[in-house]
């Protein structure tokens, strides 16, 4: 919800029927309650990341909600989608290393994102971006090595550093691949764009990123042997270029 200049983030309130059993009153209620805790597991992150350069700063954390200055570019993919004809791929590179700066500051902090998508970077008016939404997010006990640490969820920097390619190649290719690794499941699953499976998948099972801007550290991040850590992906991506165009043009 917005009022004014302020975005105000709650917890979705599912509204029990009428004339309900006990039996879907209580599944209404926990779904509720999941909802709530969610909320307020998201505000204990964006506390934690208080200091964080790029990191969206809430004007007031509660137990109800989390009130948040409204970004008047909204949020990256809106902008790619309404600019499309003009954004060319000097500015895909200038946001895609300011993204990945960002990130490596949450990880500094013991945090993994999960949700890395361009829906979840919000455009200032100098176009510079901040990250939002840290729902699914993870912070990494101390008696976890950060490079080593899996959550029950599969959450890992690895994939954290997988979605940020696969951020990248959706925006450079228009085209959408994302993964998940679980154990859990019994067979690799297909859902089109959005692929589990039960160890992490091999080169050939990726998209073809041969012509695809910066394919190259696309692939990296994506690849089990690539990629072990943020601060690579900056290096990398501060090493690459557009061809074709010199770095100070404008959009």
């Amino acid at each position: 919800m917005r009022y004014g200049d302020v975005a105000v983030k709650t917890a979705n309130k599912w509204s029990v029927p009428d004339n309900a059993s006990e039996y879907t009153t209580l599944i209404y209620q926990q779904m509720n309650r999941t909802n709530e805790e969610a909320l307020n597991h998201e505000g204990r992150i964006y506390r934690h990341l208080a200091h964080v350069e790029g990191v969206l700063k809430p004007l007031e954390i509660s137990d109800t909600e989390i009130r948040m200055p409204y970004v008047s570019y909204r949020s990256l993919d809106r902008y790619l989608s309404a600019n499309a004809a003009i954004v060319n791929n000097t500015q895909h590179l200038r946001w895609f290393r300011n993204a990945a700066e960002i990130i490596f500051r949450v990880h500094r902090q013991r945090v993994l994102i999960a949700d890395i998508a361009a829906r979840n970077f919000l455009v200032n008016a100098d176009l510079s971006l901040q990250l939002c939404d840290f729902s699914e997010s993870v912070i990494i006990p101390v008696e976890h090595a950060l490079d080593e640490f899996i959550s029950e969820d599969s959450l890992s920097m690895k994939s954290d550093i997988a979605r940020f390619g696969s951020m990248l190649y959706e925006i450079v290719s228009g085209r959408r691949y994302e993964f998940y690794v679980t154990s859990e499941i019994e067979a690799d699953l297909d859902d089109g764009e959005s692929k589990t499976y039960r160890q992490w998948p091999t080169s050939e099972k990726f998209p073809d990123t041969t012509d695809v801007f910066l394919g190259d550290v696309i692939r990296k991040c994506w690849l089990r042997d690539g990629f072990c850590s943020m601060d690579d992906v900056c290096v990398a991506l501060y090493c690459a270029h557009v061809p074709g165009e010199e770095e100070t043009d404008a959009m």
